[in-house]
């Protein structure tokens, strides 16, 4: 039987003083409405457990972040190939460069990064994706930032929506964004079994809507 990770929104509460980097929204003005800012948190674990804000209403995550941040949902189960990522994500607040996306193949998550392993796929404002793995304290490059039309940019400093997709086979992993194949990578180059979550960058607010994490295998890996 298929199973999908249950929908999430991870919403971030905030008026930071004196910012005004939200393309003219006017201070103290909420980005979320008052429902959906007191809405419970998702169950979902953090690293750093504390810093970032976390809460979430319907089918979207809000996640402010200070420092760089991955999240994972508690309670389930790990993935092994063949299983398919997607969620769409918009930042609301961040700088150009800061990416953000999913992450997969994950263990050790809970712990300091020189435990931890998981490969992940970012996308950032000036249109560029990126695949890398964290393998410890290391964190080699398997894409680099790499440009590419079907990446939505930034407008007047907010993000854009994108959609983010990974294929994992055995063989290969397929990236695609807004229904757009990116890159193509062999599995040799990544981790892929583990947990699968979300990766975002320091100082950002990040929307993220419908993550899901299905297992079954992508037709367009065969080709």
């Amino acid at each position: 039987m298929t199973r999908r990770f249950a929908s999430v929104a991870i919403v971030g509460l905030l008026a930071l003083a004196g910012c005004r980097s939200d393309g003219g929204r006017a201070h103290g003005q909420p980005l979320v409405d008052t429902a959906a800012a007191h809405a419970s948190p998702p169950a979902w674990r953090t690293n750093p457990a504390a810093g970032p804000a976390l809460s979430g209403v319907a089918d979207s995550v809000v996640i402010e972040t200070g420092p760089h941040t991955i999240l994972w949902p508690a309670g389930e189960p790990e993935l092994a190939p063949p299983y398919t990522i997607r969620a769409s994500f918009e930042k609301k607040r961040g700088r150009l460069h800061e990416g953000y996306g999913v992450l997969f193949g994950g263990s050790g998550l809970e712990g300091p990064e020189a435990g931890q392993v998981y490969s992940y796929f970012l996308v950032r404002g000036d249109g560029s994706f990126l695949v890398k793995r964290r393998q410890g304290a290391e964190t080699p490059v398997v894409r680099d930032w790499t440009q590419h039309p079907a990446i939505r940019r930034d407008v007047d400093e907010t993000g854009e929506p994108n959609q983010l997709e990974v294929s994992v086979s055995d063989t290969v992993a397929i990236f695609r964004v807004n229904g757009s194949e990116v890159a193509r990578v062999p599995t040799a180059e990544l981790s892929v079994r583990g947990m699968a979550g979300v990766r975002t960058s320091h100082e950002c607010l990040l929307v993220v809507r419908r993550f899901r994490a299905e297992p079954g295998a992508d037709e367009g890996a065969a080709r």
